[in-house]
């Protein structure tokens, strides 16, 4: 049996599931688990709900002797702590999206995130398996977390056409998307200033800020953005379903991160399969990483230097290379095999 334990991420557990029920072939009976603070009935029948850490831990517990657990990210340090004295531990991995693994390097911690960041080397140690998505992630979950065993293994990216996307007409606005939602992380002062320049040109600067961070934080980023772009500022606050967030990525001309870290791979993922530019900040691991798989992708400090005639140009083609490479490497047809060798070899089958 394969558990597979997710936070409250509707718009990643619900794909995955599906991914991983009809894609993948697992030699065992597979359940999803997922925290909802409600016992939402929509949920009922295909997962298990869990409201609190609790409840989750009263589930593990009931669980066969033969069961393995993957936690799809792991970010809360009280998981940790019930993980270390508890014996499923040798049975549990881990996959690490980034953000709990990039916490432990940032520079001027106090005593208590030190502390945490212990904590999470000794869970490193006692995990069966860690996963990371990228190579770059695997070196710093070695370099911070002193687990040199890590092996990379990508999400796919589920339910997105290539065929979709048609090349831009140099008569449309170009349609920069900022980010991938409101957490502070996206740096999105940072990307506005890279495009500020672009301002009165003939652009629309469309911005998700419809999950993640603080309402101060997303109000001040929507006060920004409409200083600088006036009515080419398009904030994005509400909750849109999969079909209408995927349409955005097939409607939007290239998208723009200024996150110094790994973060938003669906988005960059998007962007390749449908042969659209996606900038990156050169010194992140998905940058490095992608670069290594001989994709074209571009560096978000350059933007700046980008006259709206060049960006008219690059948004009016299609990236045929990045689309090819992203059939090859990151589509649920190219990973279903690995993910099933992953989870079978869990389970101590062929």
């Amino acid at each position: 049996m394969i558990i597979h334990v997710f936070a409250d991420t509707p718009h990643h557990f619900e794909p995955m599931r599906r991914f991983f029920s009809e894609r993948c072939s697992i030699n065992a009976e597979q359940q999803f688990w997922v925290k909802s603070p409600t016992k939402e009935s929509k949920l009922a029948e295909h997962f298990t709900v869990y409201a609190n850490n609790t409840e989750l831990f009263q589930l593990l517990s009931l669980l066969p002797a033969d069961a393995q657990i993957v936690f799809h990210g792991l970010f809360d340090m009280h998981i940790w702590r019930k993980l270390l004295v508890n014996p499923i531990v040798k049975r549990s991995s881990c996959v690490i999206w980034g953000a709990e693994l990039y916490r432990h390097g940032k520079a001027g911690r106090n005593w208590k995130e030190w502390l945490v960041h212990g904590l999470h080397i000794l869970l490193m140690r006692r995990l069966a398996g860690v996963y990371t998505l990228t190579p770059g992630d695997a070196d710093l979950v070695s370099k911070l977390l002193k687990r040199s065993d890590a092996n990379v293994l990508p999400y796919p990216l589920i339910g997105v056409e290539a065929t979709s996307s048609l090349p831009r007409k140099n008569s449309d606005p170009i349609k920069i998307l900022v980010g991938n939602s409101a957490s502070a992380s996206n740096n999105h002062a940072l990307a506005f200033e890279q495009i500020k320049h672009l301002g009165n040109e003939n652009i629309e600067v469309i911005v998700p800020l419809n999950y993640a961070g603080t309402q101060q934080y997303i109000e001040e980023i929507i006060s920004l953005g409409t200083q600088l772009f006036a009515d080419r500022f398009k904030p994005i606050t509400h909750m849109l379903p999969k079909s209408e967030y995927d349409q955005l990525l097939n409607d939007v001309s290239c998208t723009v991160f200024a996150q110094d870290r790994q973060q938003g791979l669906y988005v960059a993922y998007a962007m390749l399969l449908m042969g659209k530019p996606m900038f990156l900040m050169d010194n992140t691991t998905s940058y490095s990483n992608l670069q290594s798989l001989g994709f074209e992708v571009f560096a978000s400090q350059s933007l700046s230097e980008y006259l709206f005639n060049q960006l008219d140009v690059l948004t009016a083609q299609i990236n045929s290379q990045n689309q090819r490479l992203m059939q090859q490497h990151f589509t649920e047809q190219a990973l279903a095999p690995k993910w099933s060798d992953m989870l079978n070899q869990l389970l101590g089958s062929k």
